[in-house]
């Protein structure tokens, strides 16, 4: 579930940062074409996925907690797409060996 609240995070967070008009076209991800053409429906999208997220976390962990493990994912992702995104460093592949790697630590070890 963390890992999940955590992957809805990071994929709003990257749609609204690709929406941003001050981002330098990094299209390390491929739809980003996309989204530049349709800049009003990603940033609903982006803005829906950090309200379910902001749910599921509070709905996991309470309302206090929710909402301050919440800041601590967002403060988190966008601190690691603003290095790695303009570096190119992020590519499907990358992220979906982290988020296989968080999935079997989250299933291990709770």
């Amino acid at each position: 579930m963390v890992t999940g609240i955590s992957l809805l995070v990071f994929v709003a967070f990257y749609l609204l940062y690709s929406t941003s008009k001050k981002m330098a076209g990094a299209g390390v991800l491929g739809f980003e074409k996309w989204v530049i053409g349709h800049r009003s429906i990603s940033k609903y999208t982006g803005l829906a996925f950090l309200i379910i997220s902001l749910g599921l976390s509070i709905w996991l962990w309470g309302l206090g907690s929710g909402v301050f493990t919440f800041f601590i994912l967002l403060m988190t992702a966008a601190s690691l797409i603003i290095l790695l995104a303009p570096l190119r460093l992020l590519s499907y592949k990358s992220i979906g060996m982290a988020l296989t790697f968080f999935l079997i630590c989250e299933i291990v070890f709770f």
